[in-house]
């Protein structure tokens, strides 16, 4: 993504022979010196000439391949920490020693569909200071459209699509490469409308391909079971579909799933059983079948988000320029905020990428003195790591504990 350091030295001596060419009026302040004094004329001269290189490198820097960048994108792409000025305001993050943000979504953002505190205005920083940043969750039963429309109606916030990134979306990304690499056959999904279209759109350009409907009795060869997390009582219910789902697998179908999740607690405390894990353990169990997960903590699920980082930095850019920034966003430059241990702090810490663990979702601190998996970072919510982040207390790699 960054000019090389020999593209950057000739910026810089074109820059210089710019300046060098510019008409110099030096001399006339020079001539005028017994008039002004010597101090004054070498003042004004010195002024001039600093406008006058100015005024050159703006010239050069409007023809360069980073000039469609604003001053923060063009800071990120060049590593250099952004500073205060840019064109939206002074950057509450040019303290920060993270340059992008991987988030997941329920108990950092939001949870039981109210506002965590803090987090409407941490998205809205990263948003006006252009920082690359993607909410990477394991939900899967509403599409990226709707889920669009769901944080908005939580946050008041309007993320861009091509910044969320599912479990459903992992899955689809999984069967589009096994179309690539020339698989072909059916499926049939347990789940959503989130996990139902990804995988269509997975298929859609492959007519050997099909989803298998979730209302067909025939005898349809199926290659793959695909489970996703319900809505419980309602028409896609797991447990008719899962007595489908065994006769295929004993016949030789494979089984996938969205996400490790075996219950979902309300905000009432009520308990709802419509995640994969209860019916892939019953399908293990029945049929004696393996079974892959393809949610977090999958490190397929972490490399696809990270190209929607890189995505979200490089979409304004022509082709021309992309190849010219030669689009990267270092692992080591990235924060995860999660707030589960055994997903968003497991696939954090097996990839090498530093962790901030929130206590505003799912892990109590009991639960994390017991964890061998320990992150770099404990917040009680988004909203003490975003004050970290900005007055400039959070160490890259460090330990901060509540």
């Amino acid at each position: 993504m960054l000019p090389s350091a020999t593209a950057m030295k000739c910026c810089r001596q074109r820059a210089s022979a710019a300046a060098a060419a510019v008409p110099s009026k030096t001399a006339t302040a020079a001539a005028r010196a017994p008039q002004l004094g010597a101090s004054s004329w070498q003042a004004r001269a010195a002024s001039m000439a600093a406008t006058q290189t100015a005024v050159a490198r703006s010239r050069l820097w409007q023809t360069s391949p980073l000039a469609p960048f604003s001053f923060a994108q063009q800071q990120q792409r060049r590593h250099i920490a952004v500073g205060d000025g840019s064109a939206s305001g002074p950057c509450k993050f040019s303290r920060s020693p993270y340059r992008a943000f991987l988030l997941d979504m329920d108990g950092v953002l939001h949870q039981f569909g109210m506002p965590i505190p803090g987090a409407k205005a941490f998205l809205e920083d990263l948003l006006r200071q252009e920082v690359p940043f993607c909410v990477i969750t394991n939900e899967c039963r509403y599409t990226k459209a709707k889920l669009q429309s769901k944080l908005k109606d939580i946050l008041g916030v309007n993320l861009p699509l091509q910044q969320i990134y599912t479990a459903a979306n992992a899955v689809s990304d999984f069967f589009a490469r096994s179309c690539k690499n020339g698989w072909r056959g059916n499926i049939l999904v347990i789940g959503e409308a989130g996990l139902q279209e990804s995988v269509a759109e997975a298929l859609a350009d492959y007519p050997d391909c099909r989803m298998i409907p979730a209302s067909e009795d025939d005898d349809s060869h199926c290659d793959f079971v695909c489970v996703g997390t319900i809505f419980t009582g309602g028409p896609n219910d797991s447990w008719t579909s899962a007595e489908r789902a065994s006769t295929y697998l004993k016949k030789g179908a494979k089984l996938v799933y969205s996400n490790p999740d075996w219950f979902e607690v309300t905000a009432a405390g009520a308990y709802k059983f419509g995640c994969p894990m209860p019916v892939v353990n019953l399908l293990m169990q029945t049929t004696g079948c393996s079974s892959y997960n393809l949610g977090k903590p999958n490190p397929f699920m972490l490399r696809q988000a990270h190209e929607h980082l890189v995505h979200a930095v490089l979409s304004p850019l022509s082709p021309n320029q992309r190849s010219f920034v030669q689009g990267h966003i270092d692992l080591s430059d990235v924060l995860f905020v999660g707030d589960s241990i055994n997903t968003d702090v497991r696939i954090a810490l097996e990839n090498n990428i530093d962790v901030a663990l929130v206590l505003s979702g799912t892990t109590t601190v009991d639960q994390l003195k017991l964890s061998a998996l320990q992150p770099n970072y404990v917040f009680e919510n988004i909203e003490a790591l975003h004050t970290s982040l900005t007055d400039g207390s959070l160490g890259q790699g460090g330990r901060h504990m509540i």
